[in-house]
């Protein structure tokens, strides 16, 4: 039999469960995951709810249960292929484990009552924070609500909240080591003008592993961020090229821009002339335009811990925040 799709509104569990012949307490459980119930069942109600075109109400559910099994993931923006690749693997990790996630992209212009509000009244089981710089206000509201948060490449002190981030120390010194041992003499990190915390510790550790190796580290220091900076970061790079430098760039994308700057606008020579690592081994690095050697932080182990991390916050409010840490690797190709 075919259904009316403008009736479907109307469609409950008691008509499906009429249809099937069962009772209504069969129906809810042929929708909730994991619950116990005979294949039979299963079968005759799927196909009452398909010829009628019922589907769960997983917002009135929620309600019910004072929670909706929706998780808000906060970024700043997509713009970038790691951040993609990173909300990318952490939705369908959330939609694997059960949850349904709601994306929100966070902006200066950006309501941040109305996002609180969304958040808060849906009942979101949690929050997922990527963004490098979200408004505070956000953060703390969470917590101050108890609401399950998961920051991702953050280290902000706040109760109940979790934190995930990579082995940043580890990545910046496997860099430093890299272009020491391919024969560099003189290091440069190319500092943007703002830095999250995850570029400041990356900054700092190249620093510190060239000082420990005695090797002289300047900073070639930009204005805008991401590819833009690559390209403002080559002037600074060329006024030191006789040093025959190695390059460290905080991100994939940064390294990108100041390695098209340099070899198609002033013809250098890379990796004879100088070397370059980049950071997140993002699918452009491997491009053979580009072949960058850098850091690899996995975005698909990123979003298992941080679901990890919410499930058990979900399951435990007031347990101890956590600080996972996921290691990173070097992937040396054609630019050292």
């Amino acid at each position: 039999m075919s259904f009316d799709p403008d009736k479907t509104s109307a469609v409950t569990s008691f008509d499906v469960a009429r249809r099937a012949g069962v009772s209504r307490s069969a129906v809810s459980r042929c929708f909730t995951p994991g619950a116990s119930i005979s294949a039979k069942s299963r079968e005759k109600i799927l196909k009452a709810a398909s010829e009628l075109g019922y589907r769960v109400n997983l917002v009135a559910r929620g309600l019910n249960k004072q929670r909706t099994d929706l998780v808000g993931m906060i970024v700043s923006s997509l713009t970038t292929s790691y951040r993609a690749a990173s909300v990318d693997a952490l939705a369908k990790q959330l939609v694997q484990q059960g949850f349904r996630p709601m994306l929100f992209c966070i902006d200066e212009g950006k309501d941040v009552e109305q996002l609180l509000s969304i958040l808060l009244n849906y009942q979101v089981s949690g929050v997922v924070i990527t963004s490098d710089a979200p408004p505070a206000k956000i953060c703390e509201e969470c917590a101050r609500m108890r609401v399950p948060l998961v920051m991702v490449h953050r280290m902000d002190d706040l109760p109940f909240v979790d934190l995930i981030n990579g082995d940043d120390v580890k990545g910046a010194r496997l860099a430093a080591d890299a272009l020491v041992e391919a024969g560099r003499k003189h290091l440069i990190v190319v500092e943007q003008g703002v830095l999250g915390y995850s570029g400041e510790v990356r900054v700092a550790a190249f620093r510190a592993r060239a000082a420990e190796l005695g090797v002289l580290c300047s900073t070639v220091a930009v204005n805008p961020v991401e590819y833009e900076a690559g390209v403002e970061a080559a002037a600074g790079v060329i006024a030191q090229l006789d040093k025959t430098p190695g390059v460290f760039c905080t991100t994939d994308t940064v390294a990108l821009g100041l390695l098209d700057t340099l070899r198609n606008k002033h013809g250098v020579r890379i990796p004879e002339q100088m070397s370059l690592v980049g950071y997140d081994d993002i699918p452009e690095s491997s491009w053979a335009f580009a072949e960058l050697t850098t850091i690899k932080q996995s975005s698909k182990e990123f979003a298992r811990v941080t679901v990890e991390l919410l499930k058990e916050r979900i399951k435990n409010p007031g347990a101890e925040p956590k600080n996972e840490i996921v290691d990173v690797q070097l992937v040396t190709r054609g630019t050292v």
